[in-house]
């Protein structure tokens, strides 16, 4: 199976999963009333600030709002500059035939950070809303944790496995969620799974196995919503600090951005 190395480290890794930019295929124009590229910049020079030692970025989808190559291009040459391992996964707002996959292959990635393991899944469905991670991925998977049995795993995808308590946005999740989730029961390695799609921090734990969405670097969904509802909190970013004995701690920051309040009267996006 393809395995990217990156830093090892004594004193444990530093993983920062970013979601949902939703950038626009010019800088200056706006979604949900906001503009995206300086949330997403405000978002990054705060994480830059904050975190001096960071080991990889992980952007967990709907990256674009308007997926064209202009968008995924300068997402790419500003990341870039930061001089950051960096990789992303599709969201349903991506269009995967031109979307940046890791080593141009939409497939299982797998990544290794000493005795970690992070595995990248595809749960975008053309045409859909909803996620669906493919038969072969899963298979990937599945083969990926056997040979990996001895090292830490997290897994990430874009789409929720399990219910927000929101209507509107669990019409939306993971419609085959309970493959992953038997595929992942077969293992005792995975020690969390990360997405995003729902724009609000959340925590679910299943056999032992953390499951943790995270803020968008937009605009936010209100909790527990029937109908899709904006909510006034701000943009932000999960921290993973991974531990080579197996733990790990993780949480969210928030960050203040410079525009105007947002509009949660807009009734969809």
């Amino acid at each position: 199976m393809p395995l990217s190395n990156h830093t090892d480290s004594s004193s444990g890794w530093t993983i920062v999963q970013i979601s949902d930019t939703h950038l626009m295929d010019q800088d200056d124009l706006e979604f949900a009333a906001m503009n995206p590229e300086q949330s997403f910049h405000a978002v990054i020079q705060h994480m830059r600030q904050h975190l001096p030692d960071i080991d990889a970025i992980i952007h967990t989808g709907d990256l674009a709002q308007v997926p064209v190559s202009e968008t995924y291009d300068r997402y790419l040459r500003f990341m870039q500059t930061l001089n950051l391992p960096h990789f992303q996964i599709p969201g349903n707002h991506d269009d995967t035939a031109i979307f940046p996959f890791h080593r141009q292959q939409d497939r299982a990635h797998m990544l290794s950070f000493g005795n970690w393991r992070l595995i990248l899944l595809n749960s975008a469905v053309e045409g859909k809303v909803d996620g669906w991670v493919a038969q072969e991925q899963l298979e990937q998977l599945d083969q990926m944790l056997s040979e990996q049995a001895d090292q830490h795993i997290i897994i990430a995808c874009h789409h929720h496995p399990f219910a927000m308590q929101s209507f509107w946005i669990d019409q939306h999740k993971l419609k085959n969620a309970d493959h992953l989730l038997d595929v992942i029961a077969k293992h005792q390695n995975v020690k969390a799974v990360l997405y995003g799609h729902v724009h609000q921090d959340s925590r679910n734990e299943r056999h032992g196995v953390q499951f943790l969405s995270t803020p968008s670097t937009s605009v936010q969904f209100k909790p527990h919503s029937d109908s899709f509802a904006l909510d006034e909190s701000m943009p932000g970013y999960r921290v993973l600090n991974l531990k080579e004995n197996g733990e790990f701690s993780t949480h969210v920051i928030r960050v203040k951005i410079n525009q105007p309040k947002i509009n949660v009267e807009i009734s969809g996006y």
